[in-house]
Formats: C-alpha cells, sequence, structure tokens
C-alpha cells in the first residue's frame, strides 16, 4: 500500500512539472515592428523581439517611446508575431487600447506607448 501512495505522489508530481514546463512556449514568436522618433528628431524603425520570445501576459513600455516627457508616441505598428498584441496610448498599458491580430498593421495615425501580447491568442 505504501508502495502504491509514493508512486501515485511521483506520478503527481511528474504530471505538475511536465504541465508547468509548457507555460514557457507562451511567448509570442516573431517581430513586432513600430516607428519612433528619438531625442535628436531623427525617425526609427525597430523591433521588439525576445530569445525566443517576446513576453505575454505582461505590459511592456515601447523602448524609444514610452517617455512622455523626451518623445512622440511610437506609431506604425505591424504585428510579425504568433499572438495577438494590444497597443496602449499611454505607459503602463493605459488609455486607450487598440488590437493588432497575427500579422496585423497600423498607419502613422496609431499611436502607442506600450504593448501587452495576449498569451491566449
Amino acid at each position: 500500500m505504501r508502495l502504491r501512495a509514493i508512486t501515485t505522489a511521483a506520478a503527481c508530481s511528474l504530471a505538475l512539472v511536465v504541465a508547468t514546463s509548457g507555460s514557457a512556449s507562451a511567448e509570442a514568436l516573431g517581430k513586432f515592428h513600430y516607428t519612433y522618433t528619438d531625442a535628436q528628431g531623427t525617425e526609427q524603425r525597430t523591433w521588439m523581439e525576445g530569445d525566443p520570445g517576446i513576453e505575454t501576459n505582461a505590459c511592456l513600455d515601447v523602448p524609444g517611446a514610452a517617455d512622455a516627457t523626451k518623445t512622440d508616441p511610437a506609431h506604425s505598428p505591424d504585428n510579425q508575431t504568433d499572438k495577438t498584441v494590444w497597443v496602449f496610448e499611454e505607459r503602463d498599458c493605459q488609455g486607450t487600447k487598440y488590437t493588432l491580430g497575427e500579422d496585423g498593421k497600423g498607419g502613422v495615425n496609431l499611436k502607442f506607448r506600450s504593448v501587452y501580447f495576449d498569451q491566449d491568442s
């Protein structure tokens, strides 16, 4: 009887490890392109990507465009990831939210300072 309890506990532990290890693959794979104007007034086209992917289910302020006192918002997003991304007008995922699906694009009038990649998409 004791052997059965130990075997059951070991099997449950293994199942838990396997189930939680899959969550790492929920990162957004691909690149998220955008344009921003740097502190010198030069327009820059760049992207966000991670290794192996971009963090999901977390608010990310956009590099180069997050500081409202020094820079204009980013614009012209191009979502080349495998996840839906929400772009927000303000830092910390505040303000109006716009949704871009996989391969979704926005023009120069879509201004944003933070993004959120949806793990469940």
